[in-house]
């Protein structure tokens, strides 16, 4: 009973509501157990192992609301010492207009987003199944990025809040999204074209 207390006393003091619109950036900077305990859940570490972090999964997450839409998964980069540095929500569709005007009313609007312009294939393959038959394309490309709008179907769009960063990425042609809260800002130097 007082490991239950404690629990309690965890997430009452951590000040992270338990509801659709979970603010997972409050868990950056936890430790693993603290989060999987507020998630209500645990993640499975990947097989694949980063220099100095590793990846976990959680897919007892599935179906869970977000902001009135519904999550495929979560998966968490934590350091070596099992400090949480990144949470993703991963949907099984392109966020609508329906979630990013939710999201915005929480989060502001993004300080960036990127579309896509000026693809140019560079190469093609295919994955052919043991009958010969092509299972899989595989394309290589450039584009070019620039400031858009939502409404131009962007690539990604990145929130620079205080202590923390979001970061949406919009796949498309693939119909699926991820939403990643993190403490480090995105792995890439963008330099756009053009300006909103």
């Amino acid at each position: 009973m007082k490991t239950f207390s404690l629990l309690l006393l965890l997430i009452f003091n951590q000040n992270i509501p338990l509801n659709q619109n979970m603010k997972f950036e409050q868990l950056l900077g936890k430790i693993l157990p603290i989060v999987e305990d507020i998630i209500g859940s645990s993640f499975k570490p990947s097989v694949a192992k980063f220099e100095d972090c590793t990846l976990y999964s959680n897919w007892d997450y599935f179906n869970a609301d977000f902001f009135g839409h519904t999550t495929r998964h979560l998966t968490l980069i934590a350091d070596d010492d099992g400090i949480v540095e990144s949470i993703t929500v991963h949907f099984g569709y392109v966020i609508d207009r329906t979630f990013y005007d939710s999201f915005v009313g929480q989060y502001g609007e993004p300080d960036h987003i990127y579309i896509i312009e000026n693809t140019v294939v560079i190469s093609e393959s295919y994955i052919k199944d043991e009958n010969g038959n092509d299972v899989q394309k595989i394309s290589k490309g450039e584009s070019d990025l620039k400031e858009g709008t939502f409404d131009e179907k962007p690539l990604f769009m990145i929130w620079e809040k205080d202590g923390f960063y979001i970061q949406a990425y919009l796949r498309h042609e693939m119909n699926i999204s991820e939403i990643m809260f993190s403490v480090e800002s995105p792995p890439f130097n963008i330099k756009s074209n053009k300006k909103r």
